[in-house]
């Protein structure tokens, strides 16, 4: 994973964790804090997000290429006559 996602879910626990120790009048700050980490986080996420994924066993593969597409078709054409 994106060393840079892994670092910006980490801030978000990091933040949630936090929340829970603030007083009253300073949780909806701590939330807002929070809310717009999760937002930052969920923007890299989807610009780095494959178009099109295939599961071959216990793995997850990208398909952007015209041979991996190709390839995936024809692992799942011969899951499909298992």
């Amino acid at each position: 994973m994106n060393r840079q996602i892994v670092t910006l879910m980490q801030q978000c626990d990091a933040l949630a964790a936090r929340f829970w120790q603030l007083e009253a009048s300073g949780k909806g700050r701590g939330y807002l804090e929070w809310l717009q980490k999760v937002k930052q986080t969920v923007d890299i996420i989807e610009k780095n997000r494959p178009k099109v994924l295939y599961f071959f066993g216990n793995e997850l593969e990208s398909a952007n290429t015209n041979a991996s597409k190709r390839f995936a078709e024809k692992k799942v054409e011969e899951s499909r006559r298992k």
